[in-house]
């Protein structure tokens, strides 16, 4: 079966990818501190804006923002540089990787925000630290004690908070219903022979009146391009139900 093709146009992305078998990809200082150096370049190359990033022991989350068509490339050439590194510093062959990275596409600014969160406070929710301010391979690390690889998030939005707002921004827990959309990216429709992406997330079109404008809501979410059955999982009806409101 072909793989599916990636999305690749310019927007922010949360990109993860991990060592082949979970296996660690960092085993010393210095080798955060080369990919660091390699992801400086490749925001200047690409012309790509880093907004957050933690590197974990065996793997990585960025949140990216684009403008051209070029992630993929950017990417590449990130985990290419670093593992020809890596497998000649350790005396290895074969793949570093597990496979292809992974990125999604961020519906809007709440999405953002859950994100960067999300992935400030990884060593947190692994446990590796107890104050999510001493882990040092992270943005939050590099903005506060004014690290080597703050240029890294020059331009990041993050800036758009004080140190102290986003520090307790950061310190305090994601709520579940936040955690459910960490990992979702905009859906890719075909409507009237066009391709389409739903940037907005199933969930906007009953936040404001859930009950009192239901069927309302049901046939706009089905018109921008959600199908009936995910309408109905989203509102834990029937099928049959949704198809009725549809009439």
């Amino acid at each position: 079966m072909a793989r599916a093709k990636r999305l690749d146009i310019a927007g922010f992305y949360h990109i993860i990818n991990r060592g082949v078998e979970r296996r660690s990809i960092f085993l010393e200082p210095q080798d955060y501190e080369f990919f660091m150096t390699l992801l400086l370049k490749m925001t200047k190359d690409y012309d790509i804006t880093l907004h957050t990033f933690c590197l974990m022991t065996n793997h990585y989350h960025l949140l990216v923002e684009t403008k051209q068509q070029n992630l993929s490339k950017a990417i590449q050439f990130l985990n290419d540089k670093y593992a020809k590194y890596f497998n000649k510093k350790y005396s290895r062959v074969g793949h570093l990787w597990q496979g292809r990275f992974k990125s999604l596409y961020l519906y809007d600014d709440v999405h953002f925000w859950i994100v960067a969160k999300y992935i400030e406070r990884n060593p947190i929710t692994a446990q590796m630290v107890q104050n999510v301010t001493h882990y040092r391979y992270q943005s939050l690390f590099q903005w506060k004690h004014k690290q080597e690889y703050k240029e890294l998030i020059r331009d990041s939005k993050i800036f758009e908070m004080t140190y102290s707002e986003y520090e307790s921004y950061i310190n305090s827990e994601l709520q579940e219903d936040a955690l459910d959309i960490v990992y979702t990216t905009p859906k890719i429709i075909k409507k009237d022979g066009e391709i389409k992406l739903l940037y907005r997330r199933l969930e906007t079109f009953f936040e404001q009146d859930r009950d009192i404008n239901r069927d309302q809501n049901i046939k706009k979410a089905f018109e921008y391009g959600y199908t009936k059955s995910e309408i109905a999982n989203f509102l834990s009806l029937s099928h049959t139900t949704i198809s009725k409101k549809l009439l």
